[in-house]
């Protein structure tokens, strides 16, 4: 079986190291295995945040947007007797 890993050097300050080694402990794991999960962990939350953010801009390419003021008086009319249904792009999926 290959070693498909490889050494990183970081410099922490020594109470966030302090944490590491705490969490560690508390999991009765490696300081290695806390801080690769927490890479792991950081790494995923990026790859999701930039994914909608080009999904985001696809959908504004293909006009699939809604108007600032239709989204506003909805959000206004949240809680009340006459509460507005969600407003929708006037470009449906068909004008694509």
């Amino acid at each position: 079986m290959s070693d498909d890993t490889s050494m990183l050097s970081i410099r922490l300050p020594n109470d966030l190291r302090d944490e590491i080694d705490r969490v560690a402990r508390q999991q009765h794991r490696s300081r290695s295995f806390v801080v690769k999960e927490a890479i792991n962990a950081y790494v995923e939350e990026q790859r999701a945040y930039y994914a909608a953010i080009d999904e985001a801009l696809a959908e504004v390419d293909q006009g699939k947007v809604v108007d600032g003021g239709s989204v506003a008086s909805w959000l206004q009319s949240w809680g009340s007797q006459a509460e507005s249904a969600t407003p929708e792009s006037e470009r449906s999926d068909r004008d694509v």
